[in-house]
């Protein structure tokens, strides 16, 4: 998929699939009092068929003590990496672009100190755009107060966006595949066990798969099961979904298989192997069943004239 070059980089902050994004500062930026606001909700996840259009609200809240003012725009996000953040972007492939479909209320909005206002945005689908998957945002940036003549310096400003994923109804192309499927290492002394899958999404509109990760010991019991750490993968993007078999002590080798379910349209299966031996607790033991029958040997025979000694027999 073939971006533009202009971008802003953002973070993405996940415990859904995305939360909230915010602009890469300073550290001295993001720490200052005079700047501070947060959206809900950070993200939103829309329906629409072809040809209709909806209603959307987003709360704004001032953190500070301060009149804030915010200079509201749009833009297109991508994926950025596989940990699960994006890209803002002002043009995106048109496949994708949501950032024309958007229809602001305000061009800003003001809020008073320690307060929340709302905005309205308008989202309108044309009856002739493909099913599938677009993907946009609604920026707030905060609006610097100039400094007074003859003085210099930094200038602070915050930038926030809510993420929107649409999905255009229709016959949309719906296609996974698992990129790999492996531990972080093949050798163990202790667990826990962590999994780390990697699934690509082909289609062209955003999948959040299912799936669990069955572990199998040497002699082919099952020994665990570990749910899959489910998260949305847009278009054309690889995402990497972390998963942990929480146990400590394991021996021997193991099998882990995969099952991936993209709904009822696809189920994909890949398999992995590791060994734990928790080598210096095995090590312990022989070295203290080594001392013991040790003992035993050399004292055996003076425990042996003690018993009949005892029993009268000598």
């Amino acid at each position: 998929m073939n971006f533009l070059t202009r971008y802003t980089k953002v973070a993405l902050v996940s415990s859904f699939a995305f939360t909230s994004i915010t602009s890469f500062m300073p550290a001295n930026a993001l720490a200052a009092d005079t700047v501070g606001f947060q959206i809900s909700p950070p993200v939103q996840t829309l329906s629409l068929d072809r040809g209709t259009s909806s209603r959307n609200t987003i709360k704004v809240t001032n953190l500070t003590n301060s009149q804030m003012t915010l200079q509201l725009g749009k833009a297109n996000f991508v994926a950025k990496g596989e940990e699960g953040e994006v890209e803002l972007i002002d043009e995106a492939a048109p496949l994708y672009s949501l950032s024309p479909y958007f229809s602001l209320s305000q061009p800003t909005l003001s809020i008073a100190p320690r307060s929340t206002a709302e905005m309205q945005y308008v989202l309108s689908v044309p009856a002739d755009a493909e099913p599938g998957g677009r993907y946009g945002s609604i920026t707030f940036e905060t609006i610097a107060n100039k400094l007074p003549s003859g003085q210099s310096g930094a200038v602070v400003k915050q930038r926030l966006a809510a993420l929107v994923f649409l999905r255009i109804n229709g016959a949309a192309n719906e296609q996974l595949s698992i990129v790999s499927f492996a531990t972080d290492k093949t050798f163990f002394e202790y667990g826990p066990v962590n999994f780390k899958t990697r699934v690509k999404n082909l289609g062209n509109v955003h999948e959040k798969p299912t799936g669990e990760i069955v572990v199998r010991n040497m002699f082919g019991f099952k020994t665990a099961t570990v749910k899959l750490n489910e998260q949305q993968i847009i278009p054309q993007a690889i995402r990497k979904l972390d998963s942990k078999l929480d146990r400590h002590l394991l021996l021997g080798k193991y099998t882990a298989t995969l099952t991936l379910h993209n709904g009822t349209i696809q189920t994909l299966t890949e398999k992995t192997t590791f060994t734990v031996v928790p080598y210096r607790m095995i090590i312990i033991i022989l070295l203290i069943s080594a001392v013991i029958l040790t003992f035993y040997y050399k004292t055996r025979k003076r425990f042996k004239r003690a018993f009949r000694i005892l029993a009268g027999k000598e």
